[in-house]
């Protein structure tokens, strides 16, 4: 299954950032989010994927946007 699939809308727009290389507070800047923000989103899409850490679910996000 996609992780992208279980993923709310906003957590993809972080998670696709993320992939791209942007770290925390440049993804805050481009959403114009709080930093807290944008962590809170990465820990939630962790939690749905079962990802150990944000560069895991940014791996496998890249991974599957490249496919």
């Amino acid at each position: 299954m996609s992780i992208m699939a279980i993923l709310t809308a906003r957590e993809k727009e972080v998670v696709r950032l993320l992939a791209q290389g942007k770290r925390q507070r440049e993804i805050a800047n481009l959403l114009c989010i709080s930093p807290l923000t944008v962590r809170d989103h990465v820990q939630s899409a962790r939690r749905k994927t079962g990802t150990n850490s944000a560069f895991e679910l940014a791996v496998r996000a890249a991974s599957e946007l490249r496919s």
